[in-house]
């Protein structure tokens, strides 16, 4: 294993995990899911720790950058077997690639019930509607799609960086 480039890619995995992450989890909450968590009817307050109980609230203010680094570095350890196949493909594949595996093998086939994912579809209670479930995924799906493409661009080879350029 080339430690020097997983390290390198490990990096821009990260970087570009946890900005778009924040970012577009920074505006999904404030034009899509903010009642979802605080307000008149709190439905994820039951389950998430939420800014409606601050003592509750500071764990995830402590936690959240380290979690989403962790979450990075796993994403580049299962990328990083496919780095030469992902840098032999043009931007479009790679990308596709990325993203597709981000969303469907890591948000929508988890096995985890949560809102939005497949299982959550089934083993949620009736009071996280199928609304709510589909309101949660513009969020995955963009940042999704912008984390993939990121990677994916910062992965060109230097003759497409070259032919880029001219």
């Amino acid at each position: 294993m080339n430690w020097k480039r997983f390290t390198k890619f490990a990096g821009k995995v990260i970087l570009a995990h946890v900005v778009t992450y924040f970012i577009v989890g920074s505006v999904a909450y404030q034009l899509i899911t903010h009642e979802l968590y605080v307000g008149e009817n709190p439905i994820f307050a039951e389950f998430m720790r939420s800014q409606a109980e601050p003592e509750l609230w500071s764990h995830v203010m402590i936690w959240f950058l380290p979690a989403q680094i962790l979450r990075g570095l796993l994403i580049a350890g299962v990328l990083y077997p496919f780095f030469g196949t992902l840098m032999g493909w043009n931007l479009g594949k790679r990308w596709a690639a990325i993203s597709g595996l981000y969303l469907v093998l890591g948000f929508w086939a988890a096995a985890v019930a949560a809102p939005g994912t497949i299982e959550g579809f089934v083993y949620l209670r009736p009071e996280i509607p199928l609304a709510v479930q589909l309101k949660v995924q513009p969020e995955i799906i963009i940042q999704g799609i912008l984390l993939g493409l990121w990677v994916g661009w910062w992965m060109r080879s230097k003759e497409q960086r070259k032919t880029s350029a001219e």
